[in-house]
């Protein structure tokens, strides 16, 4: 599945810079925590918030909002 990672303001919560895209099965819940490396560097990043989207013709994707440890 499509999976998109993006920075989370602290405050509000709403979608921030996107991170990295990847195809992934595995099951994101709140609280996981994943390094990722970008162009800022390597950094930890805590999920906040998992979207599931599914469109019309079945196609399945997933954006996940975390905070920047």
């Amino acid at each position: 599945m499509r999976t998109d990672f993006f920075e989370a303001d602290e405050f509000t919560g709403s979608k921030g810079q996107h991170y990295a895209t990847i195809d992934s099965d595995y099951r994101w819940e709140k609280g996981d925590e994943v390094w990722l490396n970008s162009e800022g560097g390597r950094f930890k990043l805590r999920i906040t918030w998992v979207v599931v989207e599914v469109a019309g013709d079945g196609t399945v994707t997933r954006e996940l909002l975390g905070l920047r440890l």
